[in-house]
């Protein structure tokens, strides 16, 4: 046999499974932001910018994050007046340098989809230093230490750059060249074959500070964070299109809708499935011992049609409570002097008892229902016709 869990625990093991179902959907369908959040300076792990970010700011170096399109920056550069963008007024003129930091390897192929602006920033005469371009894999050693202008430089990638023209490298060994320069339409572009090269990682290591810092001197300095998902409201308000609950729906994934859905459902199920008031236990029926027994012994005997032994015990019984009812005692007396007791009252009918207690033996069923009723009446004169036998199974 198996045993169920209590009413109480119930509700408390369903939440818990839907809370688990919940956090699965979460975790599954939910965006993943640690890879966009690769190359940040917002980003305080091994893998952000924030310690090199603060070192240019610390050395008076011009620099600001830029949490719009590209395309409004180069717009606002070209001198498009545009109020609601608000740039750094104080800044040096001369050169501007925009630094893009992918979040993780992207073939140079694909930097034209990425990056769309590049021919428009570079044409508009401005710097680009782009981190994290793949190249293919060399047998250089996987983590070495490089001589530079501007000192040792830790590189961990195996990746360099050797099959094509350049127009100058700034960091290289045996194997190729780890940052170097190449034409992108009308101007140079400065790119680097992996994305860590001032990660927050290499804090102990101030050549990689020092030699991304040189790469993007020499004027205002701009942040790509717009890359890793960061925006201004400006820009969070021309992308969603407004905040109501279509826009709201349109652009969130079907998991998270579905997930969310499903929150609410549990959460209302929950809620009105509360009961009013306090919790009442039932009471346990009190058990009646003798009834039960005599039922228990009614019920064999109707199945076995002893209708001779309910004849004599009922017969017995009746006897001894009517001559303790006549007042003769409780002793066995000849039915010829309980007759005469019974006839002395005025208030008892006129019933042949020796008839009545002494019948011939039923062969029937419905003979034995004609003879309880008889005895009845010896109980209730005005009410021959009370059924004492309860139910159809005689078992009363």
């Amino acid at each position: 046999m198996t045993r169920s869990l209590p009413l109480t625990r119930r509700p408390l093991l369903g939440g818990l499974l839907a809370l688990a179902l919940l956090l699965g959907l979460l975790v599954l369908g939910g965006p993943t932001a640690s890879q966009l959040e690769s190359g940040s300076t917002w980003h305080r792990g091994p893998a952000g910018y924030s310690a090199w970010y603060e070192s240019l700011e610390q050395q008076g170096i011009a620099v600001q994050r830029w949490q719009r399109p590209i395309e409004a920056l180069i717009e606002q550069l070209e001198g498009v007046e545009d109020a609601t963008i608000t740039l750094v007024q104080s800044s040096p003129a001369g050169a501007e340098t925009l630094v893009a930091v992918l979040p993780d390897f992207v073939d140079r192929g694909r930097l034209p989809d990425l990056l769309p602006w590049m021919p428009a920033w570079v044409e508009a005469g401005h710097r680009l230093v782009i981190l994290g371009v793949k190249t293919p894999v060399t047998a250089a050693p996987f983590s070495q230490t490089l001589t530079s202008e501007a000192g040792a430089v830790q590189i961990d990638t195996r990746r360099r750059y050797s099959q094509g023209a350049t127009l100058g490298i700034d960091l290289e060994d045996a194997y190729g060249a780890v940052v170097w320069q190449q034409s992108f339409g009308a101007g140079p572009v400065t790119l680097v074959a992996t994305p860590h090269l001032g990660a927050n990682a290499y804090l102990n290591q101030p050549g990689n500070f020092a030699l991304l810092t040189e790469l993007v001197a020499g004027g205002r300095v701009w942040i790509d964070e717009y890359l890793h998902g960061y925006r201004d409201q400006g820009a969070i308000a021309a992308d969603l299109g407004g905040d109501s609950w279509i826009n709201y729906l349109a652009r969130t994934p079907l998991v998270i809708l579905f997930a969310q859905a499903l929150a609410l459902t549990l959460i209302a199920l929950l809620a009105y499935n509360h009961r009013l008031g306090r919790r009442r236990s039932l009471a346990t029926p009190s058990l009646d011992n003798s009834r039960a027994y005599i039922q228990a012994l009614a019920g064999v005997l109707h199945k076995a049609n002893s209708h001779d032994f309910v004849v004599q015990t009922v017969s017995q019984a009746e006897r001894l409570q009517l001559q303790k009812a006549l007042g003769l005692g409780s002793m066995p007396l000849p039915i010829e002097q309980v007759q005469r007791a019974w006839d002395e009252r005025p208030d008892c009918p006129a019933i042949d008892l020796a008839a009545l207690l002494r019948p011939p033996l039923p062969r029937t069923e419905s003979q034995l229902r004609d003879w309880l009723k008889r005895v009845q009446s010896l109980h209730y004169p005005d009410d021959t016709t009370r059924d004492t036998t309860g139910d159809t199974s005689g078992h009363d």
